[in-house]
């Protein structure tokens, strides 16, 4: 994508090709490269203010930047020139930061009314599964699976419901069409971690091992798609935590989102620093997100960090998010 957008701007200049420097923009942006993406959207925007989809990226691309409130901001403009599914959807992800999940839900069911398509009923079971719904993420996972049979990603969520209800020989399967599909290290390391569940060490061990080699290939190339997941694989995968502090740091260079404040909380508190992680974890709740994992995460700290009461509300508020918190999820 990113070489098509390139050769599209050599052969218009950005000033009369606002399409090319809008697809460059896409492309850095699926790239996790936020600020080039938000530098060439806005680049299009001072070129064209009505672009659209140059306003969108813009949008997405501060909110992955931890701007909430100029993310906010944008997509409300979207909202007054245009209501589409795709901006629905980009406020249903704000408002779910914001810890309105069912609002964010209802959103998510608007814009499936308007454009039926397997993406939206992927997110609405997301969110159904990191509340703890089961049975309502299943039913939007075949819905999806309706739409879009086979699909890679449908059958990767099927996956994760499988193992946290404890199927995990259906999960494996399903991990294995997966893999076949999309031989991506994240689903590596789901894999290894579904056979950890199962107490099947050195199966484990050895898709550990190749996701753990996906992710180093991929930053060797350059590209910073798997920082995030390489904190959470040494946190809680494989256990090293100095390489967990660092490449959650690396991570948020390249964002400010809430979650990557919360992977560098969780890694300073794998080193004992709990002092800065706790400043962190208050970082990581600065919007009021209800996610069970990171409340939870949000209790371990401040109770380590002799904060026992806010330790205690958090994990209460976890297990009224989702009761089932403590079972199979995969590093996201």
């Amino acid at each position: 994508a990113a070489a098509t957008a390139h050769a599209s701007l050599k052969a218009g200049p950005a000033t009369q090709n606002t399409g090319g420097l809008v697809g460059l923009s896409l492309a850095e942006f699926e790239a996790h490269h936020f600020r080039e993406a938000l530098a060439l959207s806005q680049q299009a925007l001072g070129i064209d203010s009505q672009n659209l989809g140059a306003l969108a990226t813009t949008g997405d691309a501060e909110l992955e930047l931890g701007d909430y409130a100029e993310a906010e901001k944008i997509y409300t403009t979207l909202t007054n020139l245009e209501i589409s599914p795709s901006i629905e959807a980009r406020i249903s992800r704000l408002i779910e930061l914001k810890g309105d999940n069912e609002k964010a839900i209802q959103l998510l069911q608007d814009a499936a009314t308007e454009q039926n398509t397997e993406w939206y009923h992927i997110r609405m079971g997301e969110i159904f599964f990191r509340t703890g719904q089961f049975d309502q993420a299943g039913h939007e996972y075949e819905e999806a699976q309706k739409l879009a049979p086979g699909h890679f990603l449908v059958l990767e969520h099927l996956a994760e419901l499988q193992a946290a209800r404890g199927n995990y020989s259906e999960a494996t399967n399903l991990y294995g069409q997966v893999i076949l599909l999309i031989p991506r290290p994240d689903y590596f390391q789901a894999l290894g971690d579904v056979y950890l569940y199962m107490g099947k060490v050195a199966e484990a061990k050895l898709w550990h091992d190749k996701a753990l080699a996906g992710y180093l290939k991929s930053i060797a190339e350059g590209h910073t798609y798997f920082c995030h997941h390489l904190a959470g694989f040494y946190c809680d995968s494989e256990e090293n935590p100095a390489e967990a502090l660092r490449w959650a740091r690396q991570d948020l260079e390249s964002r400010h989102s809430v979650y990557a404040h919360d992977s560098l909380a969780w890694a300073y508190y794998k080193n004992g620093d709990y002092v800065k992680a706790a400043a962190e974890m208050d970082q990581a709740l600065s919007l009021g997100t209800k996610d069970a994992h990171l409340l939870y995460h949000a209790s371990m700290i401040f109770s380590q960090a002799g904060q026992l009461d806010r330790g205690s509300s958090f994990l209460k508020l976890a297990l009224n998010v989702n009761p089932r918190y403590n079972t199979f999820h995969v590093h996201r």
